[in-house]
């Protein structure tokens, strides 16, 4: 399934990994919204509630002064579009593509790094160089190798009709970029798949962040504990067995990358069957920033 890309995201570490990673990249001030089909904008500015470890405080202390002496660029988001009829041995596939790009990805390099990451991410290619267009232009036939288009050797009878759809939108808070991507898909089978991807960077540098990276390795057990006490809030359990009975893995459970930072606090979430049965459905967990600061 092209929704998969959840368990290969960090892949793109190689391209992240061309970033520095100062300690003052961590948050600092200014966001942004939704870039808006064929438009761009500057993102507006919000205030983002700090956390209290000391790690945190000091860096966003440093970001802060950074950003009012010499801030890093901010990134304006365009859409690229692109909506296809592919015609496959196997029937026709539907293929929409809304990619945000940062327009301005060439005025900071690490603008330009993060362009590369969700380039990348976005259009499941891998160690791709270029821009997004061509990695657009990527996709489309690394799809039609999928579906064997032009294969002599492959006929059917078959008339099945299959779809694929990919969009994403970012938005600053502080010196982080938050990425998303939203990935849904028919490509045979009993069901259909989907998905959601968080990415989330440093303006400053471009280094991509993971949880352990953004709240600490030494804090990654207690937040393991605290997302499981919120999912047993969540589907009103007191235990695993609980989970195991509303369709979760409980021994499949992890602290997942797939986060993003929003004003409030954090928000995690798991896509279908990494921790729970495909009927159980995405699951969403929201941890605030009181609690993110008591870790």
């Amino acid at each position: 399934s092209r929704t998969a890309g959840t368990n290969r995201r960090r892949d793109g570490r190689k391209i992240r990994d061309q970033a520095t990673h100062p300690a003052a990249d961590r948050p600092a001030a200014d966001t942004g919204a939704r870039a808006p089909k064929t438009q761009t904008h500057d993102a507006p500015i919000h205030t983002f509630a700090t956390m209290k470890t000391t790690r945190i405080l000091l860096t966003i202390l440093a970001a802060g002064a950074l950003t009012a002496c010499n801030g890093p660029v901010k990134p304006r988001f365009e859409q690229l579009t692109l909506d296809t009829l592919l015609n496959h041995p196997l029937g026709t596939c539907q293929v929409e593509y809304r990619f945000a790009s940062i327009a301005n990805a060439d005025k900071s390099e690490a603008l330009r790094i993060i362009e590369q990451s969700n380039t990348n991410y976005f259009f499941h290619l891998e160690d791709f160089e270029g821009p997004a267009e061509k990695g657009m232009d990527e996709s489309l036939a690394q799809l039609a190798k999928e579906l064997r288009i032009g294969d002599p050797d492959y006929t059917s009878v078959h008339d099945m009709e299959y779809d694929t759809s990919t969009e994403s939108e970012g938005y600053v808070i502080d010196s982080l970029l938050c990425y998303s991507i939203y990935r849904s898909d028919y490509m045979g089978g009993a069901h259909g798949n989907y998905s959601t991807e968080y990415h989330l960077y440093s303006i400053a540098s471009g280094f991509e962040y993971t949880a352990g990276d953004f709240f600490g390795e030494d804090k990654m057990e207690a937040l393991g504990q605290l997302i499981r006490q919120k999912l047993y809030e969540k589907y009103d359990v007191s235990d695993d067995e609980g989970l195991s009975e509303q369709g979760f893995f409980p021994d499949m459970f992890f602290v997942t990358d797939n986060f993003k930072i929003t004003p409030d606090g954090a928000v995690f979430i798991y896509n279908p069957y990494e921790i729970a049965c495909y009927a159980t459905g995405a699951v969403e967990v929201e941890i605030g920033r009181k609690e993110l600061e008591a870790l």
